[in-house]
């Protein structure tokens, strides 16, 4: 847990943040207006003592609502999505997730961690990976499914999460016995 001195933590991201929040809103000064009651909500959150996991994830989860209170607000369609490509960018608390999915797809078995990587990581439909793996659409439909069980459950055995109120992951910390992500964390921090 990182300690919630939000002026020094708004220093590090209030930039990348701001063009998080220009990418979704087109006006300059109400992209202004977002960024500062982020900081709003962030300091009245931190100024109750509370400590924060994932700093940075959770600072992008309160842009994100933020800005989802925005275009209700206002009455425009949001015209976004939280694709996975984008959250991998921006470095959310899934993009920081799936910065591991790929370790842990090593860990399967080939015949379960294959149709899920051309599946999932590389978009290619079913019916070709079937024939490009010579099985069954049932088959391919079948290890896919399977590979997804079995990658969840090592990713809990691996990753203590916190879930929110509405089901979805708002922090995950590696365990210190699964070696092979926190190798890629180490690799992953050296990086940024």
């Amino acid at each position: 847990m990182d300690d919630c001195n939000i002026f020094e933590i708004w220093e590090e991201y209030k930039s990348s943040i701001f063009g998080y929040i220009k990418k979704r809103v087109t006006d300059e000064d109400d992209a202004k207006d977002i960024l500062q009651d982020v900081l709003l909500k962030s300091y009245q959150y931190c100024s109750n003592g509370k400590k924060v996991l994932y700093l940075k994830s959770w600072l992008y989860k309160i842009t994100h609502n933020t800005i989802i209170d925005y275009h209700k607000k206002n009455n425009k369609s949001i015209s976004f999505s939280l694709d996975l490509v984008e959250t991998v960018d921006e470095k959310s608390i899934i993009g920081e997730a799936s910065d591991y999915i790929k370790v842990l797809l090593k860990l399967l078995p080939d015949d379960y961690a294959t149709p899920l990587y051309m599946s999932d990581i590389d978009g290619i439909d079913q019916k070709t990976i079937a024939q490009n793996l010579g099985l069954t659409l049932p088959n391919t439909k079948s290890r896919i499914q399977r590979a997804r069980v079995k990658l969840k459950e090592r990713f809990l055995e691996c990753c203590v999460v916190s879930f929110g109120e509405s089901g979805e992951m708002v922090s995950f910390d590696i365990k210190p016995q699964c070696t092979e992500l926190l190798t890629e964390k180490n690799k992953l921090e050296k990086t940024l």
